[in-house]
């Protein structure tokens, strides 16, 4: 910890352990999306062939990834269960720091420990830990990769998470919409190649992704479930239609991604940068078919692009309840499981989309702090943010 920071360090200590032991408590799902991984992992390396069909023989969830994701995650399937689960906690935990250092670059030794403790409690962050998932990475790599405004290779990060996991696909749009063209040539090459990977390794079986599994939702878990925090999983639960709501949800996804896109460009040209991808990454979270609660993570930096707004204790207080709402995460307050979602009256419905209403409620507020000059939008889209027009 820097000098004069003013953070006592045994603030930081007690941070650190009250957060660990209230994590041990919460602790439940023991990897089971790293399993799923692994077995990917495992099966592309002797048969690619069954990629969709194995699954670990206590999970009935089979891999779901691109098969460039699955090429990845060989080196976790060849390390002893115990090693890969603790490098997959590490490495997250890695990305987690990244993040907030990205969120607070100002931030020094001792409130980034605390941060980075703290934040573990947060239910998106706790379950992407213990199910063993890659949401932080993935977060971390686009901002690293969409902020880093001078290197050269920007956008090969954004198109190599969108080659692991599709979602990331809108943050290719958001370069387009920005007018940061090379960022976008690298990120659609980048993509392309992770599918072009994927060709070369198994052809057939990536035929097979690419025509029928990736449209196939049932293989992910029913989209009733409460834990799914999208479009179409609200729906779901509203209209009582397991297989999700139809063209209902196609308009939903259009009237988001749209006014989505063009809020996360005002941001981005009012230079409120961080404040533009997270509406971004908001934007993939409520229109993908499935958005389970670990996945929003993104609600890291949309918290301190809210606080941002503020002052003084106006911005401890909004971060505080923006945070603290993700730590109780009403979502898991009504019944559930078993279909009984679709039996939500009024006030369960509004518990158990909480995190879609935080979402659209974020986003709402950061339209109206824009400034009226920063609404009205130009035929020219902003020039890249380097001399070197990278």
């Amino acid at each position: 910890m820097g000098r004069g920071s003013g953070w006592p360090r045994w603030l930081t200590a007690v941070v650190v352990l009250v957060a660990g032991a209230l994590l041990v408590l919460t602790w439940s799902h023991t990897g089971a999306d790293l399993k799923v991984y692994r077995a990917g992992g495992w099966t592309v390396l002797t048969d690619p062939s069954q990629l969709y069909d194995v699954h670990p023989a206590t999970i009935s969830m089979p891999f779901t990834y691109p098969i460039f994701a699955a090429v990845l995650m060989i080196p976790v399937a060849l390390l002893p269960w115990p090693v890969a689960y603790a490098f997959a906690i590490v490495v997250s935990l890695v990305a987690l720091a990244l993040i907030w250092k990205v969120c607070l670059p100002a931030s020094t030794v001792g409130p980034m420990v605390a941060l980075v403790a703290a934040s573990a409690l947060l239910e998106p962050v706790r379950e992407t830990l213990s199910y063993g998932q890659i949401n932080l990475v993935l977060c971390a790599l686009i901002l690293a990769d969409a902020l880093g405004l001078k290197h050269r290779g920007r956008g090969i990060g954004i198109g190599i998470a969108a080659g692991i996991k599709l979602t990331p696909l809108v943050f290719v749009a958001f370069l387009l919409f920005t007018g940061q063209r090379k960022a976008c040539l690298r990120a659609s090459a980048a993509f392309l190649g992770t599918v072009a990977a994927g060709f070369l390794i198994a052809p057939r079986t990536a035929l097979r992704y690419w025509t029928e599994i990736i449209n196939d939702h049932s293989r992910i878990g029913g989209l009733a479930y409460a834990g799914n925090q999208s479009w179409n999983g609200f729906l779901a639960r509203l209209s009582g239609d397991l297989g999700g709501g139809g063209i209902v949800w196609i308009s939903a996804v259009v009237l988001t991604a749209a006014p989505g896109l063009w809020l996360s460009r005002a941001l981005w040209l009012s230079g409120r940068r961080l404040a533009a991808l997270s509406v971004c990454g908001l934007i993939s979270l409520l229109c993908s078919p499935v958005s389970w609660s670990h996945h929003w993570v993104w609600m890291l930096p949309l918290g301190i692009s809210l606080a941002a707004c503020f002052d003084g204790r106006r911005r401890i207080a909004v971060a505080g309840l923006w945070y603290l709402a993700f730590v109780v995460a009403p979502i898991w307050w009504p019944p559930r499981r078993d279909n009984r979602e679709l039996r939500w009256n009024l006030w369960e419905q509004l518990a158990g989309n909480a995190y879609l209403w935080l979402g659209l409620g974020a986003a709402v507020f950061l339209w109206t702090q824009l400034r009226p000059k920063r609404l009205v939008l130009t035929h020219q889209f902003v020039n890249e943010p380097s001399s070197r027009r990278t």
